[in-house]
């Protein structure tokens, strides 16, 4: 591969390519890091990268930095950059050690922010649902009923009202009012 293939591979990648310096300045960054950002070119470099990472995410960035110094590559690290907006953006990265012959790094990231506002979801809507799941109550099996008066013996063979027995065994609230069948039998008039 030639240079002029290297530079083209670098320009056209999706993912976010860079290259930065022990002293924490990125030295070379690509369009799409720029894209996904919405900081300009001069404006990334002009910097210390760190600057860039979202407050919260500062300490453990510079954990992996440190990492990187001492020569240990990094796979699958994820943190939050600020956009120039204001807004932020998930990125998950691997990086080489800074062990290569010019001493930089070499890094990937791909926005995984979509994919995280996902998970977050998927994961509150599980919560939402286990919580759901908790509320419900089931009857299951047989539940003898007198054929006459309608009442239901329960586990302890006690017979007692329907209304009753499933208000104990669920969280079902019950209201009275009367049929058609029975107003008209009942009610003729």
């Amino acid at each position: 591969m030639n240079g002029e293939q290297l530079e083209l591979f670098f320009n056209l990648s999706l993912d976010i390519l860079c290259i930065a310096a022990p002293d924490g300045y990125l030295k070379r960054v690509n369009p799409a890091f720029t894209k996904v950002l919405g900081w300009r070119e001069e404006e990334l470099l002009a910097r210390p990268f760190i600057e860039f990472v979202h407050p919260d995410d500062r300490e453990a960035t510079a954990g992996v930095l440190q990492a990187l110094i001492d020569g240990t590559n990094t796979v699958l690290f994820e943190n939050r950059y600020v956009c120039k907006d204001g807004s932020h953006r998930w990125l998950s990265w691997t990086s080489s050690a800074a062990a290569t012959l010019d001493g930089l790094f070499y890094a990937v990231a791909r926005d995984v922010t979509e994919q995280k506002a996902l998970t977050e979801a998927r994961e509150e809507l599980l919560k939402r649902l286990q919580a759901s799941l908790e509320q419900i109550k089931s009857l299951e099996g047989l539940l003898p009923v007198c054929a006459w008066c309608h009442r239901i013996r329960d586990e302890a063979g006690e017979w007692d009202k329907v209304e009753r027995y499933i208000a104990k065994h669920t969280d079902a609230e019950f209201t009275h009012s009367i049929c058609p069948d029975c107003q008209a039998r009942n009610f003729p008039e």
